[in-house]
């Protein structure tokens, strides 16, 4: 670890699946160099993981900032993401000293812009990156993310090997918009729950029709092997959808109207997220909110 490393001192917000895993291999990271990361949850029960690996269990937000230089957040929802920022920003207006904040949820992009011009507006020394991840909580857990980055460049360098402590890659968008890494990753989200729609009707209509799933698990692996549609379509063909350790209906939904929103404000059309929500919402209506998404097929079942 650098010299400037060194005099860093971490925090993170959020332990939720992905936040968890991301914390986990960060604080690893940092421990090689004797150093520790001070996290806070909600749900205080999530943060005896971490507290077990030698991290610091802060008893609030206001906690975390007071003995941190760069905070982390990883939430579940724009609305979370306000209610943490609500309480982080009047506290960086007190504070002489640099903070940088790394928000890695997924967001309608207005809101970064937002808490970003409100930042630079009460304490202009402070930084505001937005960084939303790519990847299941697996990925996250064996550090294979795809970590996308967007604003300061010279806090993006210097925040490099922590990334690189949670992620396989980095795409930096070179870009001082962090509203374009949210739309980025909506992009990025179209393309997956497109590819579950596509595949959810393709093995309905091949097992109405007595082509058995396996066999079409077998053409997807030979024609279309990438991690996306073997994985997704693996999740799709099995009886029982996974509850924990995926993405969840819920999750999908608020995502897709975050792109349906988008289409429309810019004046695009996504007429197979349309498809998608309808099968998402379906699924929620049956008490099925909170599994993983790939259980839209048996909307068309």
């Amino acid at each position: 670890m650098a010299l400037q490393q060194q005099q860093d001192k971490i925090g993170w917000i959020g332990l939720g699946e992905m936040g968890a895993e991301m914390a986990s291999n960060l604080h690893k990271y940092l421990a090689q160099s004797s150093a520790h990361l001070t996290v806070w949850n909600r749900s205080v029960d999530k943060t005896t993981r971490l507290a077990q690996l030698g991290a610091t269990v802060a008893p609030s937000i206001e906690a975390v900032f007071a003995s941190s230089n760069i905070i982390f957040t990883s939430l579940a929802n724009d609305a979370a993401v306000e209610a943490v920022y609500a309480t982080l920003l009047p506290l960086a207006a007190a504070r002489k000293d640099r903070v940088i904040f790394v928000e890695t949820s997924t967001v309608y992009p207005t809101l970064p812009t937002k808490l970003h011009a409100q930042l630079q507006a009460s304490s202009p020394q402070h930084i505001f990156l937005q960084c939303p991840v790519f990847g299941r909580p697996p990925a996250a857990a064996a550090a294979q993310l795809v970590w996308v980055a967007s604003g300061n460049a010279e806090a993006i360098a210097h925040l490099t090997p922590y990334f690189n402590s949670m992620a396989r890659t980095i795409l930096d968008l070179h870009t001082e918009e962090v509203s374009r890494a949210c739309a980025f990753k909506l992009v990025g989200n179209f393309f997956v729950v497109g590819t579950i729609e596509l595949l959810a009707e393709g093995l309905t209509l091949g097992n109405k029709n007595g082509v058995a799933s396996a066999d079409v698990l077998k053409l997807v692996e030979l024609m279309f092997p990438s991690p996306v549609w073997v994985g997704y379509s693996k999740l799709l063909a099995a009886e029982d959808k996974p509850k924990a350790g995926g993405f969840s209906v819920n999750l999908g939904l608020k995502d897709v109207g975050h792109m349906q929103r988008l289409a429309e404000e810019s004046g695009a059309q996504l007429p197979t997220a349309e498809l998608a929500r309808r099968h998402l919402a379906k699924m929620k209506e049956e008490g099925c909110g909170e599994e993983d998404w790939s259980a839209m097929i048996k909307a068309l079942q």
